[in-house]
Protein backbone atom coordinates (compact mmCIF):
# COMPACT_ATOMS: atom_id res chain seq x y z
CA UNK A 1 0.00 0.00 0.00
CA UNK A 2 2.72 2.24 0.50
CA UNK A 3 3.36 1.94 -3.54
CA UNK A 4 0.35 3.69 -3.63
CA UNK A 5 0.74 6.76 -0.91
CA UNK A 6 3.70 7.09 -3.15
CA UNK A 7 2.00 7.32 -6.47
CA UNK A 8 -0.25 9.76 -5.31
CA UNK A 9 1.82 12.10 -4.00
CA UNK A 10 3.87 11.82 -7.09
CA UNK A 11 0.66 12.62 -9.37
CA UNK A 12 0.14 15.52 -6.91
CA UNK A 13 3.80 17.05 -7.58
CA UNK A 14 3.27 16.77 -11.02
CA UNK A 15 -0.30 18.24 -11.43
CA UNK A 16 1.74 21.11 -8.42
CA UNK A 17 -1.17 20.74 -6.16
CA UNK A 18 -0.39 20.99 -2.34
CA UNK A 19 -1.90 19.42 -0.09
CA UNK A 20 -3.01 21.26 3.54
CA UNK A 21 -4.00 19.35 6.69
CA UNK A 22 -5.51 20.36 9.58
CA UNK A 23 -6.53 16.98 12.62
CA UNK A 24 -4.46 14.61 13.53
CA UNK A 25 -3.09 12.33 10.91
CA UNK A 26 -1.74 9.33 13.28
CA UNK A 27 -5.45 8.44 13.40
CA UNK A 28 -5.54 7.40 9.69
CA UNK A 29 -3.16 4.48 11.08
CA UNK A 30 -5.36 2.68 13.42
CA UNK A 31 -4.91 -1.21 13.37
CA UNK A 32 -8.52 -1.04 13.19
CA UNK A 33 -10.93 -1.03 10.36
CA UNK A 34 -13.10 2.11 9.95
CA UNK A 35 -14.97 4.23 7.41
CA UNK A 36 -13.59 7.49 6.25
CA UNK A 37 -16.30 9.56 4.97
CA UNK A 38 -15.74 12.67 2.74
CA UNK A 39 -17.37 15.49 0.69
CA UNK A 40 -16.59 15.19 -2.96
CA UNK A 41 -15.43 17.32 -5.74
CA UNK A 42 -13.12 16.07 -8.07
CA UNK A 43 -11.62 12.71 -9.24
CA UNK A 44 -8.40 14.27 -8.05
CA UNK A 45 -10.12 13.90 -4.27
CA UNK A 46 -9.14 10.11 -4.36
CA UNK A 47 -5.49 11.02 -5.00
CA UNK A 48 -5.43 13.58 -1.97
CA UNK A 49 -6.70 11.31 0.16
CA UNK A 50 -4.31 8.27 -0.96
CA UNK A 51 -1.41 10.64 -0.33
CA UNK A 52 -1.91 10.94 3.04
CA UNK A 53 -3.45 6.87 4.01
CA UNK A 54 -3.36 4.44 0.81
CA UNK A 55 -7.27 3.06 1.46
CA UNK A 56 -10.23 1.43 -0.81
CA UNK A 57 -12.41 3.77 -2.01
CA UNK A 58 -16.10 2.79 -3.36
CA UNK A 59 -16.63 4.65 -6.62
CA UNK A 60 -18.97 5.03 -9.72
CA UNK A 61 -18.62 2.07 -12.10
CA UNK A 62 -18.10 4.68 -14.31
CA UNK A 63 -14.60 5.12 -13.25
CA UNK A 64 -13.65 1.82 -14.16
CA UNK A 65 -13.76 2.63 -17.58
CA UNK A 66 -12.01 6.39 -17.54
CA UNK A 67 -8.65 5.84 -19.58
CA UNK A 68 -5.82 5.66 -17.39
CA UNK A 69 -6.99 6.41 -14.02
CA UNK A 70 -10.03 3.68 -14.40
CA UNK A 71 -6.98 0.84 -14.43
CA UNK A 72 -5.15 2.83 -11.90
CA UNK A 73 -8.63 2.54 -9.95
CA UNK A 74 -9.11 -1.25 -10.62
CA UNK A 75 -5.25 -1.90 -9.54
CA UNK A 76 -5.74 -0.55 -6.23
CA UNK A 77 -8.76 -2.35 -5.40
CA UNK A 78 -11.42 0.37 -5.96
CA UNK A 79 -14.84 -1.19 -5.21
CA UNK A 80 -17.05 -0.41 -8.02
CA UNK A 81 -20.98 0.06 -7.25
CA UNK A 82 -23.82 0.55 -10.22
CA UNK A 83 -25.94 3.23 -8.96
CA UNK A 84 -28.61 2.48 -11.35
CA UNK A 85 -29.43 -0.80 -9.52
CA UNK A 86 -30.44 -0.99 -6.28
CA UNK A 87 -29.60 -4.50 -6.43
CA UNK A 88 -25.96 -4.06 -6.25
CA UNK A 89 -25.93 -2.27 -3.42
CA UNK A 90 -26.25 -5.05 -1.14
CA UNK A 91 -22.84 -6.85 -2.74
CA UNK A 92 -20.95 -3.78 -2.35
CA UNK A 93 -21.93 -3.32 1.67
CA UNK A 94 -21.20 -6.61 1.76
CA UNK A 95 -17.98 -6.14 0.34
CA UNK A 96 -17.01 -3.54 2.53
CA UNK A 97 -18.10 -4.74 5.50
CA UNK A 98 -15.84 -7.72 5.11
CA UNK A 99 -12.79 -5.74 4.52
CA UNK A 100 -13.26 -3.65 7.51
CA UNK A 101 -13.42 -6.53 9.30
CA UNK A 102 -9.89 -7.45 7.65
CA UNK A 103 -8.85 -4.50 9.29
CA UNK A 104 -9.39 -1.58 6.30
CA UNK A 105 -9.84 1.40 5.87
CA UNK A 106 -12.87 2.13 3.46
CA UNK A 107 -13.75 5.43 2.04
CA UNK A 108 -16.89 6.66 0.75
CA UNK A 109 -18.53 9.85 -0.92
CA UNK A 110 -21.69 9.66 0.81
CA UNK A 111 -23.31 12.66 -1.54
CA UNK A 112 -23.36 10.55 -4.55
CA UNK A 113 -22.15 13.11 -6.87
CA UNK A 114 -19.34 15.98 -7.19
CA UNK A 115 -19.90 19.13 -6.17
CA UNK A 116 -17.96 22.65 -7.02
CA UNK A 117 -16.90 22.42 -3.27
CA UNK A 118 -18.61 25.91 -2.34
CA UNK A 119 -21.09 23.61 -0.49
CA UNK A 120 -21.65 20.34 1.38
CA UNK A 121 -24.41 18.33 -0.50
CA UNK A 122 -26.90 16.66 1.98
CA UNK A 123 -25.65 12.81 2.54
CA UNK A 124 -27.54 9.40 1.10
CA UNK A 125 -27.43 6.98 4.52
CA UNK A 126 -27.14 3.95 2.20
CA UNK A 127 -23.52 3.02 2.69
CA UNK A 128 -23.74 4.02 6.25
CA UNK A 129 -25.34 0.25 6.59
CA UNK A 130 -21.90 -0.99 6.93
CA UNK A 131 -20.70 0.14 9.96
CA UNK A 132 -24.24 1.52 11.85
CA UNK A 133 -24.79 -0.05 15.18
CA UNK A 134 -21.31 -1.56 15.23
CA UNK A 135 -18.01 -1.05 17.42
CA UNK A 136 -16.62 0.43 14.40
CA UNK A 137 -15.49 4.14 14.04
CA UNK A 138 -16.21 6.92 11.00
CA UNK A 139 -13.53 9.33 10.09
CA UNK A 140 -15.64 12.41 8.64
CA UNK A 141 -13.00 14.43 6.34
CA UNK A 142 -13.92 17.83 4.77
CA UNK A 143 -11.99 18.63 1.49
CA UNK A 144 -11.88 22.15 -0.43
CA UNK A 145 -9.79 23.73 -3.49
CA UNK A 146 -8.07 26.74 -2.97
CA UNK A 147 -6.14 29.43 -4.80
CA UNK A 148 -4.31 31.88 -3.01
CA UNK A 149 -6.27 31.39 0.35
CA UNK A 150 -9.62 31.61 -1.53
CA UNK A 151 -12.08 28.85 -2.95
CA UNK A 152 -11.64 27.73 -6.25
CA UNK A 153 -13.73 25.64 -8.57
CA UNK A 154 -10.75 24.88 -10.89
CA UNK A 155 -10.65 20.79 -9.64
CA UNK A 156 -14.26 20.53 -9.39
CA UNK A 157 -15.17 17.56 -11.94
CA UNK A 158 -18.87 17.91 -13.10
CA UNK A 159 -21.58 18.81 -15.56
CA UNK A 160 -20.34 17.19 -18.86
CA UNK A 161 -16.36 17.98 -18.05
CA UNK A 162 -14.02 14.97 -19.91
CA UNK A 163 -11.25 13.80 -18.14
CA UNK A 164 -8.55 15.33 -19.88
CA UNK A 165 -10.10 18.80 -20.05
CA UNK A 166 -10.19 18.74 -16.29
CA UNK A 167 -6.42 17.69 -16.47
CA UNK A 168 -5.50 20.66 -17.97
CA UNK A 169 -7.51 23.13 -16.36
CA UNK A 170 -5.94 21.91 -12.88
CA UNK A 171 -2.57 22.66 -14.67
CA UNK A 172 -2.70 25.60 -15.70
CA UNK A 173 -2.65 26.82 -11.76
CA UNK A 174 0.74 26.76 -10.18
CA UNK A 175 -1.07 27.39 -6.50
CA UNK A 176 -4.02 25.19 -6.08
CA UNK A 177 -3.89 23.63 -2.05
CA UNK A 178 -6.16 20.99 -1.30
CA UNK A 179 -7.13 22.06 2.33
CA UNK A 180 -7.86 18.70 3.93
CA UNK A 181 -9.66 18.73 7.73
CA UNK A 182 -9.57 15.38 9.53
CA UNK A 183 -12.56 15.55 12.00
CA UNK A 184 -12.64 13.44 15.27
CA UNK A 185 -13.95 9.79 14.72
CA UNK A 186 -17.54 8.83 15.30
CA UNK A 187 -18.45 5.92 17.22
CA UNK A 188 -20.91 4.02 14.54
CA UNK A 189 -23.20 2.55 17.25
CA UNK A 190 -26.44 4.60 16.12
CA UNK A 191 -28.49 4.41 12.60
CA UNK A 192 -27.32 4.63 9.52
CA UNK A 193 -29.40 8.44 9.06
CA UNK A 194 -27.62 9.56 12.01
CA UNK A 195 -24.43 8.68 11.20
CA UNK A 196 -24.85 10.08 7.72
CA UNK A 197 -26.47 12.78 9.54
CA UNK A 198 -23.68 13.71 11.97
CA UNK A 199 -20.74 12.98 9.46
CA UNK A 200 -22.16 15.53 7.43
CA UNK A 201 -22.18 17.87 10.29
CA UNK A 202 -19.13 17.21 11.13
CA UNK A 203 -17.54 17.69 7.58
CA UNK A 204 -19.55 21.64 7.55
CA UNK A 205 -18.20 22.08 10.99
CA UNK A 206 -14.54 22.82 9.55
CA UNK A 207 -15.62 25.75 8.53
CA UNK A 208 -13.66 25.27 4.78
CA UNK A 209 -17.10 26.60 3.31
CA UNK A 210 -17.40 29.74 5.07
CA UNK A 211 -14.42 31.02 3.14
Amino acid sequence: MYLVQRWARILLAILRVRVHVQGDLQMLDSDQGYLMVANHISWLDIHVINSLKSMTFVAKSDVAQWPIFGWIAKQIGTIFIKRSQLSDLKRVIQMIQSKIKQHQAICIFPEGTSSDGRQVLEFRSNLFEVVAQTPHQIIPLAIQYQEGGRYSDRAAFIGDMGLIDSIKRIMQSNSLVAYVYLAPPINADKSRQELALQSREAIVASKLFDR
